[in-house]
């Protein structure tokens, strides 16, 4: 907690307090944690300070017209909320302007021109302008931060120094190239091609292209333009020693490197619009050629020659799933006749996988990268992909970096997990369809081979001030129509880089009525997934969404807390009750009569709470387990219980006519050696119930997790999650 951040929180309730009724302001945390609450407030509290009413979180036009700028004032100044207002905002931007005070004194002044200088400005002169108080009001840095770059940082400061009045704001200067630093360089761009203020807008547009086409002839002797394509390269992770302006023979060479690394048609270090687009536009120029494309379209013959005239020598194609095209659904999917068709013709297919992928809830599903995975290596493996194809799994969405760390990335974790337990029957290679960054975050964890760069989204957050990723195999970058009549389809042109030679030749497998060893645990294993996680007191002290491989004999652990364990294993054998166990019997996804009967005895003696969550959990497993049965069993062992249940599932399907069989176990491990946290721990009762009566009740402590549990007449664990996930991780 930063105490002087607390300050100003607690001097912005208690000053604007009278404004919360009218909507004006709102009341904050005083936790002392700078953030966008605090910021918001700062500009609210500004806001009123200037007249305006209703106030907004952004400093808009009306503030910027009626803000004046602050200077120093007078030794014996009466302090204002206004200088209030600009001291709390240094502080939460990380800067000391001598104290909370409401004067604007010498270290204020002082505090001012010190983030002029890490702004780049020219002047540093202490005045507080309206460009700079916008600037101290948001969540920019202007210092260097983790992972940013001395060379960035400097074009950072470069684009304040020379373009700050043009763009309107002020780039933030941490050194990590981003959207603000790219819209920026546009920007920049615009004003050099002499485009009006009122029509530039950051974005590189057909204006901006074709006045930078019909500069290119004189680019060279333009130092202005120069020193923008070094400020580009350097952006772009491309070594530039020096901005000098000048078009010399490091510039040449990097700008050849970039070509040769872009896969374009020009590759002398000589720049063209083509090349300087590319740099700050993630499409690049939409007009030149391919090789490559990918199609939602099932190939006829025609199609396939429009391609092949056309130039196209790479197609990437759809493994399963359907599309709208008119309104009407119709099938993406490869089949055998079209993929012979097309190999025949000389061309090459790159497969893809996306029955889904377009919004984040799909990456919310557990194991949606376990079920996707079996699914792309059934039907490439069916079809006759050879080992080492690279399947492309689809991210169709702007993914921020956060939900690439908490989603996307256990998703591929999944898909790496699916891909290993299925290397016996073919094995083969993950890549990913995505923006550069979900690409790059990707490739460099080690979860995918090869990317398929969704280029053509330029206005996607992860495309936007994201260099290409290394090694990049296919750069998808502009949709359009060809071909006439019967030939007519809708691609997407791609770039082909050659690092992925695509697929010449598949060999289907011998038919057979009997499916292979790795459809069948395949099937185990998706049916054992929905049973696990179609039952939320199971899945959220299982998994809690960590990923963990999904593997036939194999034990999983999670240690909940110190005094709770979880183990989890799947088997592709039916589990036989022992002594002391308790069996339920289902059927039609409903348990046996006698159990309901006896379930109904002894729930009599629970609060109705614990009693409908006792019943509920007994009717999702058995909904989920459709037939089988649940073994339960309890084992108490001085300071330890065991609790194990086993889900039965005799008839799962592979295909219409086989069914197999399989068994899920999870064990709860509660263990009371670690005394010495009594003291802060919480005794819960499990009450062990036989014949519905209660013979015996056990204290026990599961720690600060909270949770009550309640052993019934089938040994049936009953989980009430009554702390939230960080009391239960003890974070």
């Amino acid at each position: 907690m930063d105490e002087m951040v607390r300050q100003v929180q607690s001097w912005l309730n208690k000053t604007y307090d009278k404004y919360v009724a009218k909507g004006d302001f709102q009341t904050i945390p005083e936790n002392g944690k700078t953030g966008w609450t605090t910021v918001y407030a700062l500009t609210r509290a500004l806001q009123i300070e200037l007249g305006i009413s209703p106030t907004a979180d952004n400093f808009g036009p009306t503030t910027e017209k009626l803000f004046k700028p602050l200077t120093i004032g007078a030794s014996d100044a009466k302090p204002t909320n206004i200088n209030y207002i600009l001291q709390g905002a240094f502080y939460c931007k990380g800067y000391s302007p001598g104290g909370f005070t409401g004067v604007f004194g010498g270290q204020t002044q002082i505090a001012v021109k010190m983030f002029q200088k890490d702004a780049g400005l020219a002047t540093q002169d202490g005045v507080v302008s309206t460009i700079i108080m916008k600037s101290l009001l948001d969540m920019s840095a202007f210092q260097t931060v983790s992972g940013g770059t001395y060379g960035v940082r400097t074009v950072q400061q470069n684009l304040n120094r020379d373009y700050s009045a043009w763009i309107g704001k002020l780039v933030p200067c941490d050194g990590l190239y981003g959207r603000d630093t790219n819209t920026s360089l546009i920007y920049a761009l615009q004003k050099e091609e002499g485009m009006a203020r009122t029509t530039a807008n950051g974005n590189f547009g057909p204006g901006t292209t074709t006045s930078l086409t019909n500069l290119i002839p004189t680019f060279a002797s333009n130092k202005a333009l120069v020193l923008l394509l070094q400020y580009s390269l350097a952006c772009n992770g491309l070594p530039i020693n020096q901005f000098s302006g000048v078009y010399d023979a490091e510039t040449t060479n990097l700008v050849k490197r970039y070509q040769e690394f872009m896969k374009m048609s020009i590759t002398t270090g000589a720049i063209t619009m083509g090349t300087f687009k590319a740099l700050l536009s993630s499409a690049g120029d939409t007009n030149r050629s391919a090789t490559a494309c990918d199609t939602s379209y099932v190939l006829n013959t025609d199609q396939i020659d429009t391609l092949w005239n056309a130039g196209y020598r790479y197609v990437g194609r759809y493994l399963t799933g359907n599309v709208i095209r008119g309104g009407v659904r119709v099938p993406k999917a490869m089949n055998p006749t079209e993929i012979a068709a097309i190999l025949k013709k000389g061309l090459k297919i790159f497969p893809i996988y996306q029955d889904g992928g377009y919004e984040i809830p799909y990456f919310e599903v557990p194991f949606q990268g376990i079920s996707d995975g079996y699914k792309a290596i059934d039907a490439a493996y069916n079809l006759g992909f050879p080992a080492e194809t690279t399947i492309y799994f689809a991210v169709d969405l702007d993914a921020y970096d956060y939900q690439i760390t908490d989603l996307i990335i256990p998703y591929f974790q999944n898909l790496r997990a699916a891909f290993k337990q299925n290397q016996a029957l073919r094995s083969y290679q993950i890549g990913v369809y995505g923006a550069r960054n979900v690409c790059s975050r990707l490739k460099n964890a080690g979860l995918v081979d090869n990317v398929f760069v969704a280029d053509m989204s330029t206005g996607f957050s992860g495309n936007l001030g994201f260099p290409m990723p290394d090694d990049w195999a296919f750069d998808q970058y502009f949709e359009m129509s060809i071909g006439t009549g019967n030939g007519k389809l809708d691609i997407d042109k791609v770039t082909y880089s050659g690092v992925d030679k695509g697929v010449s030749a598949v060999t289907p497998p011998p038919v057979s009525d009997t499916p292979n060893s790795a459809a069948i645990n395949r099937a185990r294993l998706l049916r054992i997934r929905d049973i696990l996680y179609g039952n939320s007191s199971l899945a959220t002290l299982v998994d809690d969404k960590v990923t963990f491989d999904l593997e036939l004999e194999k034990s999983n652990a999670r240690v909940i807390s110190p005094n709770l364990s979880v183990l989890f294993t799947a088997s592709a054998k039916l589990t036989n009750p022992g002594d002391g166990d308790t069996t339920i019997t289902v059927k039609d996804g409903k348990v046996n009569a006698s159990f309901e009967e006896e379930l109904a005895n002894w729930t009599g003696t629970l609060s109705t709470e614990d009693a409908a969550n006792t019943k509920k959990v007994v009717a999702d497993l058995a909904a989920k387990i459709v037939v089988g049965n649940i073994i339960v069993k309890w084992l108490p062992v001085a300071d330890k219980l065991t609790i194990t249940l086993t889900a039965n599932v005799p008839e799962i399907e592979v295909t219409d006519k086989y069914k197999t069989s399989a068994s899920m176990k999870v064990t709860f491990i509660f263990d009371n050696k670690n005394n010495e946290l009594d003291s802060q721990m919480q005794t819960v009762g499990v009450y062990v119930l036989l014949g519905g009566a209660a013979i015996a009740a056990i204290a026990f402590v599961v720690g600060a997790l909270g949770i009550e549990l309640i052993i019934t007449t089938a040994g049936l664990l009953i989980l009430t999650i009554k702390s939230v996930l960080d009391k239960v991780t003890h974070k």
